[in-house]
């Protein structure tokens, strides 16, 4: 399948997602995140990238989610965004996401379709995907604000020259509107 084909059918299933969540009973998310990460677990054939850990820089990331349930417990779908400044990655994203007082944690699942903007302009489809483990504590009488730490794991069965236990470990600073 070409890349046109492929962009037309991602504008198709996104516009139908909008639709579809749009008629049923949820509530738009949208986290803007901070993270550093302090740890990397990532082998490759190139070398092992557990070195960058080493140096402290910030990776943003913006979700964007429609959340159905309830307050305490939740399920939602929407996209992520990632960027290193000069290159961003958006991909489609499920979470399910539990707030425990002040406490909120959330268990998520994304990739399968990257849209990728800045050096390198692409849309692929590929068998890489992004689960993920994440605690955050809410400060503040709003609760918008919070510090958590998170689990980034990647899988990739496709790709034989990384390790099959990939991670990145981040602590961040998330605003929830």
């Amino acid at each position: 399948m070409n890349k046109s084909k492929k962009w037309i059918r991602f504008i198709v299933l996104f516009a139908l997602f909008l639709f579809i969540t749009g008629q049923a009973s949820a509530e738009s998310q949208w986290d803007i995140t901070l993270n550093v990460p302090y740890y990397v677990g990532i082998e490759s054939s190139s070398g092992d990238l557990s070195e960058f850990s080493q140096y402290l820089f910030l990776i943003p990331d913006v979700k964007w989610h429609y959340y159905f349930g309830s307050e305490k417990i939740h399920f939602g779908m929407g996209l992520r965004l990632f960027t290193l400044i000069l290159e961003t990655a958006v991909y489609p994203i499920i979470s399910l996401e539990s707030n425990l007082g002040n406490f909120v944690i959330n268990a998520s699942f994304g990739g399968g379709l990257f849209l990728f903007f800045g050096l390198h302009n692409a849309f692929e489809a590929d068998a890489v995907f992004l689960p993920e483990l994440s605690v955050a504590y809410r400060l503040g009488k709003r609760k918008i604000f919070s510090l958590g730490t998170a689990g980034t794991f990647v899988l990739a069965p496709s790709a034989s020259s990384m390790s099959d236990f990939a991670f990145v470990g981040t602590a961040f600073a998330r605003w929830t509107f």
